[in-house]
């Protein structure tokens, strides 16, 4: 399974606005695009996706742009990857019934696949985040 760099993206994005989540503040598509290294035309429609299902809301106006829709405790790294590519190993590979022997083994894959992204929070790529960065 390859994670698409849309949904790295997308990853991106949300640890960008859960990193800021204590400012109470809007963030806009270019900032986070600056700090991310997204390309911003692209990031706007990531955002749209995750504004669809929750995990972040925009605000309109001058003082604009987007925050998490909830809290980073609660948006696990399958949301983020559902909400971009939708379900993991959906459809199952080569899915024309040559293969009826593999789908078992493949559904299997495709649970604990899932199991570890959820089990991943956006709280916890922050804590990743902050103890790696470092100062001069």
């Amino acid at each position: 399974m390859n994670i698409s760099s849309r949904c790295e993206y997308a990853c991106r994005a949300v640890v960008e606005l859960g990193l800021r989540e204590h400012t109470n503040a809007p963030v806009t598509s270019q900032y986070i695009a600056e700090q991310r290294g997204i390309p911003e035309k692209y990031l706007v429609h990531i955002l749209l996706l995750l504004k669809r299902v929750g995990i972040v809301r925009s605000i309109r106006g001058a003082q604009g742009g987007y925050m998490l829709g909830r809290s980073p405790d609660d948006i696990t790294l399958l949301n983020i990857v559902r909400a971009i590519d939708g379900g993991v190993l959906d459809p199952l590979p080569a899915n024309d019934g040559h293969g009826n022997d593999l789908k078992g083994a493949w559904r299997e894959v495709a649970e604990g696949i899932e199991e570890v992204l959820n089990n991943v929070t956006v709280r916890d790529l922050m804590a990743r985040a902050q103890t790696s960065m470092y100062y001069i």
